[in-house]
């Protein structure tokens, strides 16, 4: 706790220095070898912290932690690592075969839908795709209490970049939510989204984003999305001004970029790596 203050306050070298200490006197402690990778990772001594992450694994640690890990094993590019992160979490997935996400959470488990599409990004990434869909074939023929029809257009949409694929069943859910009364600025963010890859202009993609209202129900980083949308749509159509402009914006409120899984599941995955030398270079 007392290195995680220093961490949490962004005194970055106040916070290697008590995890050292930490690691010196606790160091069968997974969760310390977890702090003190991280704070290797944050120092550009990756090498370190990555090692330290291939000590400490769920359940050792918890599932947050895990994803963690596999983040920072996006942002540097060390897909094998994030992988091998994930891999324990399918085994409990595995024996519980129920993917209810309120049944996970009560157990500590991160939601199903949240753990894979960081399995799916890091396999589109690395261009190995066998695990994911085996993983994907697995459950559809074992598991239960799951959207699986949903989980296969995912698939399909992903692995060929074709986010259009979704639409349908997006707009189906846009509908039933509103029906309910849920917040609905997630799915008509991504259906905007999808709708700006095939803008003609950069102010049309520009106003089908724009066109999306948040409430104070809907996840504030949903405007970062926006941004990084808008700065995808200019590098597509050539407008570089507009490009650096959002990408700037979108830097000063996300320096570590999107959890691989958010950049996924709003279709910015493959563009998000125009940014990622800026973040994990030595």
């Amino acid at each position: 706790l007392y290195g995680i203050v220093a961490f949490q306050a962004g005194r970055d070298a106040d916070a290697l220095q008590r995890f050292e200490e930490a690691y010196r006197q606790f160091p069968d402690s997974a969760q310390i070898r977890f702090s003190l990778g991280q704070q290797y990772i944050r120092a550009r001594a990756s090498d370190q912290g990555f090692e330290l992450f291939r000590s400490c694994r769920f359940p050792e640690v918890s599932g947050e932690y895990a994803l963690a890990e596999a983040r920072y094993a996006y942002l540097w590019d060390r897909y094998d690592d994030g992988l091998s992160y994930l891999r324990p979490l399918f085994e409990a997935y595995k024996q519980l075969k129920i993917l209810d996400d309120h049944f996970l959470y009560v157990r500590g488990l991160p939601f199903f839908g949240r753990w894979w599409s960081h399995l799916a990004a890091l396999s589109i990434l690395s261009g190995e795709l066998a695990e994911l869909e085996s993983v994907t074939n697995f459950v559809v023929q074992r598991c239960h209490d799951y959207d699986f029809d949903y989980l296969q257009a995912e698939l399909q949409a992903y692995r060929a970049d074709r986010p259009e694929l979704m639409l349908a069943t997006l707009e189906r859910r846009l509908e039933s939510n509103t029906a309910g009364g849920f917040p609905t600025g997630y799915l008509r963010m991504n259906i905007a989204v999808i709708h700006s890859r095939a803008a003609a202009a950069i102010e049309e993609a520009r106003g089908v984003l724009d066109a999306v209202t948040l409430s104070g129900q809907d996840f504030r980083w949903l405007e970062d999305i926006r941004t990084l949308a808008l700065a995808a749509a200019a590098h597509r159509l050539g407008d570089a001004e507009i490009e650096h402009e959002q990408i700037d914006r979108f830097r000063a409120r996300q320096p570590l970029l999107f959890e691989p899984d958010i950049a996924l599941n709003f279709h910015l995955l493959r563009y998000q790596e125009r940014l990622k030398p800026r973040v994990a270079a030595p």
